[in-house]
């Protein structure tokens, strides 16, 4: 489940032995699958999907990913992944993510960035417009150009 504070929507994830390699730190697979989740909970926060009805979700195809790795997460730790998104034409969809780690208090340290781009697609898989429940969303959201810019450096 996801959270929205101040128009920043976050996912909470806790760190499972099972998302760690021989090194003892989280795969690097992992990120996207924590940034997937983080999406989900999104879209069912904004109403576009029903946990009990999957198929009341619009289909997206994913076009692109990209994910900046900057300090690894292990067992156990509490990750939040805040998550933006916006429209890109009529078609598309960019979300981004900061995958951060919770340490003493309320700090925590950004882990890694990432974003995915998505297309909306009809009933017979053919790009279409993005429905207008979610453009509608979409216009409200919040967006910080410095995550994807960062994630050339």
């Amino acid at each position: 489940m996801g959270l929205e504070i101040s128009n920043h929507f976050y996912s909470k994830h806790l760190v499972q032995f099972y998302e760690t390699d021989l090194m003892g730190i989280v795969h690097h697979t992992n990120y996207l699958r924590f940034m997937e989740e983080a999406r989900v909970a999104w879209a069912h926060h904004h109403g576009l999907i029903d946990y009990q009805a999957p198929q009341s979700a619009a289909k997206f195809a994913v076009l692109e990913t990209h994910v900046k790795h900057i300090k690894p997460a292990v067992f156990g730790d509490e990750l939040n992944i805040l998550v933006e998104a916006r429209r890109l034409g009529h078609a598309k969809v960019q979300f981004q993510y900061q995958v951060r780690r919770l340490v003493a208090g309320e700090k925590s340290e950004v882990l890694c960035t990432g974003q995915s781009v998505h297309v909306a697609l009809d009933s017979k898989l053919r790009p279409m417009k993005i429905p207008t429940e979610m453009k509608l969303i979409l216009e409200k959201q919040r967006w910080t150009e410095t995550w994807v810019a960062n994630l050339s450096e």
